[in-house]
């Protein structure tokens, strides 16, 4: 290392010793003294002069230190004025506290106030300042101790001579033999030797204990011990305490004390006066005349901090035990993945924490009960014992109990994840006590896995959860369908196999069989042999896609061409494993439930008892019924019907055997006709005529049929309608195709199954008024039937429809087709029950086609009828009272009207009874 050059080591020395000198001086101020208080100690006077003694505390008492007395008052450490000249004695002085002695003359008397020395800053004639002790000249100034340290000399000579004289009597001078603590705040505590300790600052009563005690008697303590009947220096702060009325006697009395704190001392000593006395004469130093004081640990302003500290620890801590551990590890984990994302954050800061369950209850716990009972303590220091243990538990029950659990029982999960970082800090102070009885919790209770629901109650949780959640009825309905899939079996959903839709093995396919199927609403129908437990195969309806019912199928020949499996379960199997067979498809969506039968003598054997389809299965998820549009019941186990069900009935398309009809054709196509009558031509609609009568009215003979001609173009037998003569009639070409030949110009076109001609024909050209005797409506329209029916009208074509190959068609001829209305008419009226007048004709009319349809034989043929005939039966139908259908209709007469074409035509009434002859064979004739 280099060597510093000597002149900077004389620099460095230089303004080091100038810094320290400065400092040095800057610490003067600090040896300043300071008077804290003054305590008489005695008085004397001489002709010329009084001497007192007194004893003064505060820091900085030198020994040697100058003192100067003034009259004047003032505030402490300001400047004084009015110096006095009295001499003042050192007699003893120490760091904090001296005795002086001060001689004034005999005729002064008032209050003397103290001045002490301070630094005089601006004196600047002498660098070397003196400390205040050495004080000798003009460095420093005076400053004025403050109205409390005063010297107060009496002005009433009499007072120290009768003082002086009880003193050399000693006869009575009070004395104090023994004290007792009566009433305290806190419970006072006693040593050994039977001294007690008081709480600093609080009210106490005591009694005393002596003799020559007067009213006036004042008391007051120092922590001076000294022998008794000598002057007490420095009574504790200046506190004197007199007598409470009411207990004074010469031997005893009771005083009310609030004594200051100990401070460095150890004991404090009884003084005692009389109230005109300026001096205290202690008791003396025995046992009995002796007390202690201790302070609260804490300052006011900081317990009352610690108290709502603990407090606000408490509420939360009791909010924490709640809203914590009322969170289960399995909804914590649910709302890690499926919350809200403010939940999902919350879960992922709690969850940690909360996976040591045991732990953080005791840490919880023993945070709690420590801030309560440190709350319990502090309040009892502040209040007495009975206001502390109201308040307390009103505090901690209100504050610290109810109110966080309620709060925290909502908002648990945020009031937890914002205070996480307080629970972890909580969990390590209290690791030494909360982590082994975690641990021994852990091994006796074992782990904490969550609460875990059953089916049972899960299915209630979503259930009692409905009116919260967002989750609807049908939700609901599924959830818990799919909850009891597994505790259900196929007997308790299965079909029972007497109501099982089933097929005979030796049946035929013909059109009764395949309408049967049809009827029935089943996709797939179950085929038995020999008796309906022997379910041996199954036939599924898109296999009859290619059998004519015409070709009288065998159902065993369609059978083993497609061998369609049949699927047997158990009766026992759940729906789970059903609805999983059903998923994998290998033997189609239908089973057959079989049970073993061990009844009887015989040996065992398998009975089939019912059949479950997928449908069954599902209906039970959904817990709904599932409807297609093929359904005929709502439920198969039920059977109740389905209310909407309109279902039409094939089986009146079905040839019957020893029908009269001319002209043979297949169900299926009459279906189709009916079919197209009632949705494509305007007169034969369901509103015009009803559906009964209308399939009634395909089952009269109105079927021709022109054969295969060569010579159709001049074969006079090959025209449907000719062009210009009259027609009555309605065609509809079935099978074959026909040349139509139009108009003046001959326009030809070709026209093919399911044209129609001569809608004209059908309707009621000419206006009829109405009688006004009409009773309704309806009778009003059944009287215009009636009377166009007894009308003849004709229907001249512009066209010519000639069969150009061989051509099935059906010819409808206009009174057929009234007859149909005024049935329609009829039947409606009954329906309704709108005119009283019709029930008891179309009560017979009805009547008669129930019997038509009841009879099992086939049709006749209708036959023509004489009008007389005709209408001896109207007259035997009709009731006497009720008037004839036609009693209200106007003698018909001959009448001239133009068709669609243009045409003039006739219409002769002569042939009337055609009309009633073929409306009784459409009514009344059986089927």
């Amino acid at each position: 290392m280099a060597r510093v050059p000597c002149c900077l080591k004389a620099v460095i020395v230089f303004y080091l010793s100038i810094y320290i000198s400065a400092k040095f001086v800057e610490g003067q101020e600090k040896f300043a003294p300071e008077f804290y208080s003054l305590q008489h100690i005695n008085f004397t006077k001489n002709e010329n002069l009084t001497k007192v003694w007194f004893e003064v505390r505060g820091k900085n008492i030198v020994e040697g230190l100058h003192i100067k007395a003034t009259r004047n008052e003032a505030k402490k450490n300001s400047l004084c004025e009015g110096e006095l000249s009295y001499p003042v004695r050192e007699v003893s002085s120490k760091w904090d506290s001296a005795v002086y002695e001060i001689s004034v003359p005999r005729v002064v008397a008032g209050n003397l106030y103290f001045c002490l020395p301070h630094e005089n800053r601006e004196f600047k004639e002498n660098v070397h300042k003196l400390p205040p002790s050495m004080l000798r000249g003009g460095l420093y100034k005076w400053y004025h101790q403050g109205p409390e340290v005063v010297i107060k000399i009496p002005h009433d000579e009499h007072t120290w001579v009768e003082r002086n004289r009880r003193q050399e009597n000693g006869d009575d001078i009070i004395q104090v033999m023994g004290l007792r603590l009566e009433v305290h705040e806190k419970d006072a505590e006693f040593d050994e030797n039977g001294v007690p300790e008081v709480l600093a600052g609080v009210d106490h009563i005591i009694r005393i204990f002596g003799k020559n005690f007067v009213d006036s008697m004042v008391v007051t303590f120092t922590d001076r011990k000294s022998n008794s009947e000598r002057t007490c220096q420095f009574p504790k702060n200046g506190l004197e305490f007199t007598v409470i009325n009411g207990s004074f006697s010469p031997e005893t009395a009771r005083v009310k004390i609030n004594l200051p704190p100990m401070g460095t001392s150890e004991v404090l000593y009884m003084c005692a006066k009389e109230s005109n006395s300026t001096v205290f004469v202690h008791q003396g130093d025995d046992i009995w005349l002796q007390i202690r004081t201790y302070e609260t640990l804490l300052p006011l302003t900081v317990t009352i901090l610690i108290v709502c500290s603990c407090l606000f620890f408490s509420a939360l801590f009791s909010g924490l035990n709640l809203g914590l551990m009322s969170l289960d590890r399995t909804e914590l984990k649910i709302l890690c993945n499926t919350g809200t994302p403010n939940e999902q954050k919350y879960a992922r800061a709690i969850q940690p924490v909360r996976n040591h369950g045991n732990y953080l209850l005791c840490s919880i716990l023993l945070g709690n009960v420590f801030v309560n009972s440190i709350f319990t303590i502090l309040l009892d220091g502040l209040t007495s014992g009975l206001v502390a243990v109201v308040f307390s538990t009103i505090a901690i029950v209100l504050f610290g109990e109810i109110t966080p659990q309620a709060i925290c029982s909502r908002h648990g999960l945020a009031v937890g994840a914002k205070t996480i970082y307080i629970t972890k800090c909580v969990m390590i102070m209290t690791f030494p006590l909360a982590y082994p009885v975690s641990k021994i919790l852990d091994c006796i209770l074992g782990e904490e896995i969550g609460n875990v629901y059953n089916r049972e109650r899960l299915k209630e949780l979503v259930k009692v959860t409905t009116d919260v959640n967002d989750l609807d009825k049908d939700e609901v309905n599924i959830i818990s369908g799919a909850l009891e899939l597994r505790k259900k079996t196929v007997v308790d959903v299965m079909t029972k196999i007497e109501d099982v839709f089933m097929l005979d093995y030796e049946a035929v396919l013909d059109f009764e069989t395949v309408s049967e199927i049809m009827k029935s609403g089943y996709s797939r129908v179950p085929v038995f042999e020999g008796n309906r437990q022997n379910i041996v195969t199954m036939l599924y309806i898109k296999d009859l896609a290619f059998v004519d019912p015409d070709d009288n199928t065998p159902l065993k020949t369609l059978c083993q061409f497609y061998q369609n499996p049949c699927n047997f379960v158990f009766e026992d199997v759940t729906l789970d494993v059903m609805f999983k067979i059903f998923k994998e498809g290998n033997k189609g969506h239908m089973a057959f439930v079989h049970r073993v039968n061990n009844e009887g003598e015989g040996d065992p054997f398998y009975e089939t008892i019912g059949i479950i389809t997928l449908e069954d299965v599902i209906e039970e998820l959904i817990q709904a019924e599932i409807m297609d549009e093929t359904d005929v019941f709502t439920d198969n186990r039920s059977k109740r019907r389905r209310t909407a069900e309109r279902r039409q009935d094939f089986s009146v398309f079905a040839e019957r055997r020893g029908e009269g009809n001319r002209i043979r054709i297949s169900p299926q196509l009459t279906l189709a006709t009916y079919q197209f009558l009632s949705t494509a031509v305007e007169h034969f609609l369901p509103s015009v005529i009803s559906e009964t009568i209308l399939k009634r009215l395909l089952k009269q003979d109105i079927v021709y049929h022109i054969k295969k001609n060569k010579e159709w173009r001049t074969d006079p037998t090959n025209i449907i309608y000719q062009q210009g003569k009259n027609s009555d009639y309605f065609v509809l070409i079935l099978e074959g195709r026909c040349e139509v030949t139009i108009g003046r110009e001959n326009l030809t076109f070709e026209a093919g199954p399911f044209t129609f001609f001569g809608t004209q024909a059908l309707i009621q050209s000419i206006g009829i008024a109405e009688s006004p005797s009409a009773p309704t409506s309806t009778l009003g329209s059944l009287e215009s039937l009636n009377l166009d029916a007894l009308i003849r009208h004709t229907f001249q074509p512009d066209y010519t429809v000639r069969a150009s190959t061989e051509v099935i068609y059906i010819r409808i001829k206009r009174s057929l087709y009234l007859a149909a209305k005024r049935a329609t008419l009829m039947e409606r009226s009954q329906r309704d029950h709108t005119n009283e007048h019709f029930d008891e004709e179309v009560d017979k009319l009805l009547h008669s086609l129930e019997e038509d349809d009841a009879e099992s034989g086939g049709r006749r043929t209708p036959r023509k009828r004489s009008s007389k005939n005709l209408n001896q039966q109207q007259e035997m139908n009709l009731s006497p009272k009720t008037p004839s259908l036609y009693s209200n209709v106007s003698p018909p007469h001959r009448i001239s009207q133009r068709d669609i074409n243009g045409s003039v035509i006739s219409s002769p009434v002569e042939d009337s009874h055609l009309t009633k002859d073929e409306e009784v064979s459409l009514l009344s004739k059986k089927s």
